[in-house]
């Protein structure tokens, strides 16, 4: 039993290290593949900040395009503590009582 084991067991390393570059290639080829179709998926975004009552609300819209071409808008919404926002758009908020478009912003922090 513990000899059939053995048998099977180096049956098994000798198939995959046979085939290791192969299996490697192909792996290699799906991260390359779902890397493009993820940066295909999202053509660009938009990020809000918006005064709703005493709650400030964070809007983000994705823009993706699918492989016939048809465009769709996700909206993401959550509420944010006035804590993590940065002071000059929290007096934005706080001043004008519409959607405040921060995507510059928030492109500036993350490079």
């Amino acid at each position: 039993m513990i000899l059939t084991a053995l048998l099977i067991g180096a049956l098994i390393g000798g198939v995959v290290a046979s085939h290791w570059k192969e299996l490697a290639s192909w792996v290699k080829s799906v991260v390359i593949k779902l890397e493009e179709m993820i940066q295909k998926a999202i053509i660009g975004f938009k990020v809000f900040i918006q005064k709703v009552g005493e709650k400030i609300k964070e809007i983000s819209k994705h823009y993706s395009q699918d492989k016939q071409g048809k465009w769709s808008e996700t909206i993401v919404t959550r509420e944010v503590p006035e804590s993590e926002i940065p002071a000059d758009i929290l007096e934005k908020a706080n001043r004008i009582n519409q959607e405040i478009d921060v995507s510059h912003e928030l492109q500036l922090a993350l490079s």
